[in-house]
């Protein structure tokens, strides 16, 4: 325990110069284990570490799952979603960031990478949004804010790391996402609502379609449909692992984009695997240097001495849970949200099950807290993405984002005090 604090000052110190957060925490990984066990431990581990954490089979379904998201962004298939949403609810108040808020979790649907669907959307709205004189500001935070949904529902690449770090199973992660997720989307679009209608001016009306238009308009969602019913239900039924439906879902988006729809050339695949490899680099790297610094965490036995400090206090669990949420909100704040997880996990899980909660209920509830450090200060990766692609300034967006931020708090309390919101369809009860 003497080294764990000195060698977590050095960890801040690094993330302060700016240095990225897989190195920094392999850097001060590294100076711990030197300081525990010398040179020997120290080069010991980082010969093995590296390759035992990232050559997982499990892990290649990250990959997968952003170039799914890749291919269908390349292919303009977002696009026909948001037309086909607008059609359905642009004749209601705040109607096209109503549609913004349905296409984001279609998309979400296909898609485990938060960062992609922010990017994707932003490029599809904006143009609309000043055709139709909407508020820069209320419909780009509307774009950050209704990205998150990819984080909660599956696929969700933050859902598959926690079931990787947690040995949780990650195919009843994926079903136990669903609810939460379509009470969140819900939310923002009450939200959007009651905003246009509280200030017209912000979200003047949009062309109504008729009932015709709407039919006719589902059916540019079939490959969406499609490929969330065989990756869910392959995974529900037992009858694909998590790795081959991510596989058989990928192969799926190229054959609907290349061949059916015919939107996709070589370029666009090409282009698709660079913007793919960017993201999943950054993860690999968060996983290795975590992995590093949790094997220093774990040789100072601060889990253990963590657990019987919270058993020894006079305290319910539910307070216990409440404090965590706290932390992870402030972390969320100003770390990566990924680093985050690899990093405390390994501390606070073992103490969450001695409290005898559930894994797959403590995950959900993690994961939107991972959620809420996506659209708020200073960090606010979603907000940075949709500002820098739309060109509204970053205070502008994080003021649109506010009022999503609180119905994001209102659902986690929700997901706390009724966790069967949770488990009544993940298996567990």
């Amino acid at each position: 325990m003497e080294y764990l604090a000195p060698v977590s000052v050095l960890l801040a110190g690094l993330l302060v110069v700016g240095m990225p957060i897989g190195f920094a925490m392999g850097i001060a990984g590294t100076v711990g284990l030197y300081l525990i066990g010398g040179l020997n431990l120290a080069l010991g581990i980082l010969s093995v570490a590296p390759y035992r954490n990232t050559a997982s089979w499990l892990l290649t379904a990250i990959p997968l799952f952003i170039l799914m998201a890749e291919i269908l962004s390349a292919s303009r298939i977002s696009s026909d979603m948001f037309r086909a949403a607008n059609k359905w609810v642009g004749h209601l108040p705040g109607g096209l960031a109503v549609a913004t808020v349905f296409t984001s979790a279609g998309f979400g649907a296909v898609s485990g990478s938060s960062t992609a669907a922010t990017a994707t959307m932003a490029r599809t709205v904006a143009p609309e949004a000043k055709k139709y004189g909407y508020d820069r500001g209320m419909i780009v935070g509307t774009v950050a804010a209704a990205g998150t949904l990819s984080i909660i529902i599956p696929p969700s690449v933050v859902l598959m790391v926690y079931g990787i770090i947690t040995e949780t199973s990650i195919g009843g992660l994926f079903i136990a996402g669903i609810v939460p997720g379509l009470i969140t989307a819900l939310s923002f679009a009450g939200i959007t609502m009651a905003w246009a209608a509280l200030n017209p001016k912000f979200a003047p009306p949009v062309q109504s379609h008729s009932w015709r238009e709407r039919i006719l308009s589902l059916r540019e969602l079939w490959p969406v449909i499609l490929l969330f019913v065989f990756v869910v239900a392959g995974i529900y039924s037992g009858a694909v692992t998590v790795t081959e439906a991510a596989a058989a879902g990928c192969l799926g988006a190229i054959l609907i984009a290349a061949v059916m729809l015919r939107r996709m050339g070589w370029r666009d695949f090409m282009n698709a695997l660079e913007r793919t490899t960017r993201p999943t680099a950054m993860i690999f790297t968060i996983i290795i240097g975590a992995h590093i610094f949790g094997y220093f965490v774990t040789l100072t036995m601060a889990p253990q001495a963590l657990v019987s400090y919270v058993q020894g206090l006079e305290i319910s669990p539910g307070m216990v849970i409440l404090i965590l949420i706290v932390i992870y909100v402030l972390l969320g704040c100003v770390m990566d949200q990924l680093a985050i997880l690899i990093l405390t996990m390994p501390i606070v899980f073992p103490m969450v099950m001695e409290l005898g909660y559930s894994p797959i209920w403590f995950g959900i509830l993690i994961t939107k807290t991972v959620e809420i450090g996506l659209i708020t200060p200073p960090i606010g990766m979603n907000v940075f993405v949709a500002s820098s692609i739309t060109g509204v300034p970053l205070k502008r967006v994080f003021v649109g984002v506010l009022p999503f931020v609180l119905a994001e708090f209102a659902v986690l309390a929700l997901i706390a005090f009724f966790p069967e919101i949770v488990t009544a369809f993940s298996g567990e009860y």
